[in-house]
């Protein structure tokens, strides 16, 4: 079980997953364009840093299609086979994220099961019943 997450981007996106890892109980540190407060910025992403936040989760579409090639500006070289990638982006099914993740030995998921999940909780709501 991962203790400390590292939340990249800072909107809408990023409030729902601070919420579920508070819920949790895994500690996190927000990742930015700009510090503030509660916010540590890209630059500051330094080897202490990623070895005591195992799980990255990637809240910014960055590598969505169409624009497949933009990925977040981390170090991707202090990764390794600890690390867990969790990218909210779902199409392209493998971003470039998850890809330099993966040549560090990193493990990556992408958001298709969260957007599944997003979905059937939806039709719970609205309809009133369970997925048939």
């Amino acid at each position: 079980m991962h203790k400390n997450a590292l939340i990249l981007g800072s909107g809408g996106a990023s409030k729902a997953i601070q919420y579920v890892l508070n819920e949790l109980g895994i500690g996190f540190k927000i990742v930015s364009r700009k510090a503030s407060e509660d916010t540590i910025t890209y630059l500051e992403l330094c080897l202490t840093v990623i070895q005591n936040h195992k799980l990255i989760i990637n809240t910014t579409p960055l590598g969505t299609s169409p624009d497949m090639g933009s990925f977040p500006d981390i170090p991707y070289d202090l990764l390794s086979e600890d690390h867990l990638l969790y990218d909210l982006v779902y199409n392209p099914t493998e971003t470039k994220f998850m890809k330099l993740g993966m040549q560090k030995g990193a493990k990556a998921v992408n958001g298709y099961e969260m957007l599944k999940l997003q979905a059937e909780k939806s039709w719970q709501i609205w309809v009133g019943c369970e997925k048939v």
